[in-house]
């Protein structure tokens, strides 16, 4: 899943080094990101109904000379997209707490210190994971099935087949595992040939196995560094 990130900062310093520590931090934990930088309010809300795509939001709460604080922002914001998850950052902690009128899901302190930035970060992360469903149609004999990403635990390879395996039950589809890993979002990895795992259905990993809500996944050697490498970026993020 890529990260669509809003960055609004009037002070071009703060915004290089923001953006210098968000390159940092999706490079860490191996995410595809896009960062836009508002300087001010009003070209924030002139990017009209597209700001419903961004997934963080991250500003200040004092915005000089502007008609909006970053509070009233905040809700108009909300009234669009109830799902973003919105971190102030910002040098005065007293208007900072005045963000949970608005479900900010934390803020931080100026000057930006990487390893607190980092922690609130992966926080917005959880947050982002939790309220955002990607789906995917998978085309059955049966017919159309619309089916989010949060219920596949696992696909493999059959007979010339792909079965899906869900909470709704096993759905049997054609294509390749190559064609089905590019439709699947981060929060999935290749353990072996023949199969694609949910990273957050992973009970465990032992005895060349990944535990996939109970069910032993094989996990070949040509693929256990690259799996090992996406479960413990998404691990580092949960």
């Amino acid at each position: 899943m890529k990260i669509n990130v809003a960055l609004l900062e009037d002070e071009e310093q703060e915004r290089r080094i923001t953006e210098e520590m968000l390159a940092r931090f999706f490079k860490e934990i191996n995410a595809e990101y896009e960062v836009t930088c508002f300087a001010d309010a009003g070209s924030f809300l002139a990017h009209g109904t597209g700001y419903k795509d961004f997934q963080l939001l991250l500003m200040d709460i004092i915005l000089p000379g502007e008609r909006y604080n970053g509070i009233d922002l905040a809700r108009e914001v909300r009234k669009a997209n109830r799902d973003i998850a919105i971190m102030f950052i910002t040098k005065t902690v007293q208007f900072a707490i005045n963000g949970y009128e608005v479900d900010a899901v934390d803020y931080v302190l100026k000057p930006l210190v990487y390893d607190d930035f980092v922690l609130k970060l992966k926080k917005a992360m959880r947050y982002i994971l939790l309220h955002t469903e990607k789906f995917i149609v998978l085309n059955t004999k049966e017919g159309a099935v619309r089916i989010g990403e949060s219920r596949i635990y696992y696909v493999e390879v059959m007979l010339h087949y792909l079965v899906v395996h869900t909470k709704a039950g096993d759905f049997t589809v054609r294509g390749t595992i190559k064609s089905m890993g590019q439709k699947l979002s981060a929060s999935f990895a290749r353990s072996a040939n023949s199969y694609i795992v949910n990273l957050r259905h992973v009970d465990g990993i032992r005895d060349g196995s990944v535990i996939v809500h109970g069910v032993p996944v094989p996990v070949t050697k040509s693929h256990k560094a690259d799996f090992l490498r996406a479960f413990n970026a998404y691990t580092g993020v949960m």
